[in-house]
């Protein structure tokens, strides 16, 4: 038999607090993150600038030098430079949001704000590969530099498969990356070096396993960090990434309305698209609210609600630093 008044242990409450639920909403933000971070082929990857106390970075670029003969007895002129910018706004805030009244939390077998936090970060992740993924091939399909003119900067490489069908041939596939690297090592870009990686849908990346194209290997970042065991073009070095969010329709139907929530600059036709191989170079990318998770109870509509947004951009950088291999 219990006494009247007993100590009790609260697990939940936060280094011995006075809110028993404490950690239970620090779990609930862990798990969006880690759904994210864990679904998201691009996380990591691309680097993302802060912006804060403003809405837009810029970045500056300038053009390469020229070289001129010394003449003895002549005082050498000065050779001009040009110059150039880029920038990025961020303009939206991207939500998701789940209502939960009163009630159904109480008869509900378990606790689905849990599961719904998992589901936000899953939808988050493709969302965001999505949009990056559609700004690297904006700059593999660009023409021109970003920049204008700027010399020394270059627009994106192409490469065409040569008939209808060569997309299920893996040795033609093969043959269309290496002719797409030695286009841009032609300018001057390394991709084995600048930490490049070959983005393609499931399909391409199976055939490819199946003649044996792809090993497991190790591969070295642009920032000299070594990633074991990550998929790679055999004899490449190229890593390799199989990813259901590549573009590959037209200007309306971009995946999960990425123009419709994020503005015309993710607009493009994409219906060609087969192979996309970029660098984090290819684009300027900036946050202002990193990934923000959060459970709460509102008093006035007797719910729970269960939040998750951020707030980010990209556009097109370096074009240089992309490339695409396109159907017939």
């Amino acid at each position: 038999m219990s006494r009247d008044s007993f100590k009790v242990t609260r697990p939940n409450a936060k280094l011995g607090g006075s809110d028993p639920f404490e950690l239970v909403l620090e779990e609930f933000s862990g798990m969006v993150e880690q759904s994210m971070q864990t679904r998201s082929v691009t996380e990591g990857w691309v680097e993302m600038k802060t912006i804060k106390g403003t809405a837009t970075v810029t970045k500056d670029a300038i053009g390469e030098s020229t070289l001129q003969v010394l003449v003895p007895g002549e005082t050498p002129d000065g050779t001009a430079n040009q110059f150039s910018d880029n920038s990025v706004t961020v303009k939206s805030v991207i939500l998701a949001r789940s209502a939960l009244p009163m009630l159904d939390v109480f008869q509900t077998k378990y606790d689905t704000r849990k599961n719904i936090g998992n589901e936000h970060g899953k939808k988050m992740a493709k969302f965001r590969d999505a949009a990056l993924l559609v700004q690297m091939a904006k700059a593999g399909l660009a023409t021109e530099s970003k920049y204008g003119a700027l010399p020394g900067h270059h627009g994106g490489t192409q490469q065409s498969l040569a008939a209808a069908g060569d997309e299920n041939d893996p040795a033609k596939l093969y043959k269309a990356i290496n002719r797409l690297l030695a286009q841009m090592e032609e300018r001057d870009v390394i991709p084995q070096e600048d930490g490049h990686a070959l983005f393609v849908r499931p399909s391409v990346f199976y055939a490819l396993m199946d003649a044996e194209q792809i090993i497991n290997g190790d591969y070295i970042t642009s920032s000299g960090n070594v990633v074991q065991g990550v998929p790679v073009l055999k004899a490449l070095g190229v890593p390799i990434i199989k990813t259901n969010n590549m573009p590959h329709t037209n200007t309306v139907s971009t995946p999960d309305d990425v123009a419709k929530l994020m503005g015309g600059d993710y607009n493009g036709d994409f219906s060609k698209l087969l192979m996309l191989l970029a660098s984090p170079k290819a684009l300027l990318a900036g946050e202002t609210i990193s990934l923000t998770s959060d459970v709460f109870w509102d008093k006035l509509s007797k719910s729970w609600y269960v939040d998750a947004h951020m707030a980010f951009a990209a556009t097109t950088d370096r074009h240089e630093h992309a490339g695409a291999i396109l159907l017939k």
